[in-house]
């Protein structure tokens, strides 16, 4: 449902009673001496702390507000894995809310935090990962997904600044100036991180949950996230017609959370049009054609073959430089490749709709789905 939170808090609704576990020392940001600009004092757990359990990390930010000065804390937090120890299992419903909560306040309390569970309910929410774990079947690996959305060419569709796509085909990552989308191999990733460190991976803190990698047969785990910060926030809940405040009590709803990620995936795969046509037997794709354009030209056909064949070995961005299109003759292609997509049988379209089908139903991954090799097969 979702992943990971982050709350900011003004300095009248906590109290630090561990100041010298933050670096540097909580107490000194009222120092007048730190003069102008923005000041923050940081508190990781070490790895003793971790082994008694996944914690929050804690960051106290001094702002300068005129000639007064404010401090608040940022509390970021897994919500998963705050209640289970991992992020494979999700989160099903509202009522995970309170144990998610019973979770933090126990963790913060810990660290030597002093809040009130109801100051986190209302607190407002800075930034907020929408996530779903998406079992495929074993025949089916992610990373050919990946590769595919590999070839697409979003970055005017999504308003991206930049596309990273790691680890050879198992991870991509779409950058927007107050948003991020990723889509990777959960299990790559975690064996990623265990082998080569953590910087290497797509999560942070995931000390707590390799023990994942003690199963017999791994399962194939596609993971989506939409990465949302305050600013993309609210427009986007305008977008969706979702009346809701900023409030973690608000914003932690299975509802929201799906209609959140069937927007953007709804966007990421309308242009899918040019990849899920099969074109291995050419003779039927000229007959799809044309019974699907009766008026078209043999020469047409042709350049219309020519172009599919070409985006998919090298994407849509690069079919239209190698090919020199222009803009109108861009425009005519896609419009009549969108037009034959919906047309006959496509081998890979099946997967898209599985994956759909998945975000749709909403249904919750749980360990046992996990480890029941039965349960292995269903998203193909």
């Amino acid at each position: 449902m979702l992943d990971t939170v982050a709350l900011m808090l003004p300095s009248h609704q906590y109290h630090i009673r561990k100041p010298d576990r933050f670096l540097p020392h909580a107490f000194s940001l009222a120092n007048p001496a730190f003069a102008g600009g923005l000041v923050k004092a940081t508190y990781n757990p070490t790895h003793a702390e971790k082994r008694g359990g996944y914690k929050p990390r804690l960051t106290l930010y001094r702002r300068p507000t005129g000639k007064a000065v404010s401090i608040y804390l940022k509390i970021e937090f897994s919500a998963p894995k705050l209640v289970f120890g991992n992020n494979f299992e999700e989160l099903s419903s509202i009522d995970d809310l309170e144990k998610m909560l019973d979770a933090l306040h126990k963790a913060l309390t810990d660290m030597g935090l002093d809040v009130k569970r109801e100051t986190l309910r209302t607190a407002p929410v800075i930034a907020i990962h929408y996530s779903k774990n998406i079992l495929l079947d074993r025949t089916l690996p992610c990373f050919l997904l990946i590769q595919t959305l590999e070839k697409l060419d979003l970055t005017k569709k999504l308003d991206l600044t930049q596309t990273d796509f790691r680890n050879a085909g198992q991870m991509v990552k779409y950058h927007a100036s107050s948003y991020e989308i990723a889509l990777y191999d959960k299990v790559k990733d975690l064996e990623q991180a265990v082998t080569y460190g953590p910087k290497r991976g797509a999560e942070t803190d995931y000390a707590c949950q390799t023990d994942m990698l003690n199963w017999r047969d791994k399962p194939e785990v596609l993971r989506f996230e939409v990465r949302l910060t305050g600013k993309k926030l609210k427009p986007l809940l305008q977008t969706l017609k979702a009346n809701r405040t900023n409030t973690l009590v608000d914003l932690f709803c299975p509802t929201l959370s799906k209609t959140v990620l069937l927007h953007f995936w709804d966007r990421i795969t309308d242009g899918m049009y040019a990849m899920t046509i099969d074109t291995k037997d050419m003779g039927a794709l000229a007959h799809s054609i044309r019974a699907t354009f009766p008026k078209m030209r043999p020469g047409r056909v042709a350049e219309l073959i020519g172009y599919l064949t070409v985006c998919q070995q090298i994407g849509l961005r690069g079919a239209a430089l190698a090919m020199g299109l222009k803009q109108h003759q861009l425009a005519r292609f896609k419009a009549d490749l969108k037009v034959l997509d919906k047309q006959g049988s496509r081998s890979r379209h099946s997967v898209l709709n599985g994956v759909k089908e998945e975000l749709r139903l909403f249904y919750p991954l749980t360990k046992k789905d996990l480890c029941n090799e039965g349960l292995l097969t269903h998203a193909a």
